[in-house]
């Protein structure tokens, strides 16, 4: 397929629409489809027009005053084709021949990428993770926004790097989230390195850190062998309320408005992922809370 090097004409084959069915669905899973689907589409909104070189010259011959030596000087005004063809040059250049792979979640959704090593990256609702392929081998790092859950192969150093810190391991399985003030990681199998401006921790199966905006970074254990989210259930652990309203916000594309509430009230519980009135019910009733939704579904008054 795309990743087959014996296959040089797979694309021309896709363009033209010979890929038979079983190709053509391989080809969609791949997660550079979305990018040649962009180029084609690209492509297709170009005026390109045929051009006619033998009628081109019938019209130049048949202007008064044409002679030989004028035609020495004639230029065919081919530009316009020049310049198409070096700005799908460009795109491809950019879509093809760009090294890193970028992956996004949106508003409750989960996604699951296999990195180039046969290891595992499962992507939580709103975040995004990108990483270089091409080095992948020499550098095995990852940049992440939101959260994640690694099963990492054993081999080379594994990192993951986000803007409240980093986390390095060799082999194991451990979750990450970085958000704004927030920062988080637990292990559930080997031993990972979690390193920020603070200080440097180790972390062994069964093992917690958390570092949030204005308290002391806290260490923790616990007895479960994955993140709750991974079974569409957020949990939380004596954690702000503002943390679990933005876990709401990003989970049901909701807007929670906050007037009046004191959002470092201290909160510990669950809210499942896939039914948004539970959610805010089992939520809301344990913070003694009432609340109105808005006739579109998508903003949450809180009052006292």
């Amino acid at each position: 397929m795309l990743d087959d090097k014996k296959d040089d004409i797979f694309l021309s084959r896709w363009i033209s629409g010979e890929l038979s069915e079983e190709e053509l669905r391989e080809f969609k899973s791949h997660p550079e489809y979305e990018y040649y689907v962009k180029i084609m589409a690209g492509a297709d909104a170009l005026d390109l027009k045929d051009y006619d070189v033998e009628k081109e010259l019938s019209t130049i011959k048949s202007k008064s005053g044409y002679t030989a030596k004028e035609n020495s000087n004639s230029v065919i005004r081919l530009w316009p084709y020049i310049a198409v063809a070096a700005s799908i040059a460009i795109i491809l250049g950019i879509f093809l021949f760009n090294p890193n792979e970028s992956f996004n979640t949106n508003f409750g959704e989960q996604l699951s990428v296999l990195l180039p090593d046969g290891s595992e990256m499962i992507l939580n609702a709103k975040s995004i993770a990108s990483f270089d392929k091409e080095n992948w081998k020499e550098n095995r790092m990852v940049t992440l926004e939101g959260e994640a859950f690694f099963k990492v192969k054993k081999g080379s150093k594994f990192t993951v790097t986000t803007k409240n810190g980093e986390v390095s391991v060799l082999g194991t399985q451990f979750n990450v989230q970085s958000q704004n003030t927030f920062f988080e990681v637990t292990c559930f199998e080997g031993k990972v390195s979690v390193a920020n401006k603070e200080n440097k921790e180790i972390l062994t199966a069964g093992k917690g850190y958390r570092n949030l905006e204005n308290t002391v970074p806290e260490n923790w254990t616990f007895d479960t062998r994955e993140p709750s989210w991974l079974s569409n259930t957020s949990s939380f652990r004596s954690i702000p309320i503002k943390y679990v309203f933005n876990e709401l916000e990003e989970q049901y594309d909701l807007k929670i408005k906050t007037t009046e509430i004191n959002l470092e009230t201290i909160y510990t519980g669950t809210f499942p992922n896939n039914n948004k009135e539970v959610a805010l019910r089992t939520v809301f009733s344990t913070l003694g809370m009432k609340y109105s939704l808005s006739k579109d579904g998508k903003t949450v008054v809180l009052e006292k």
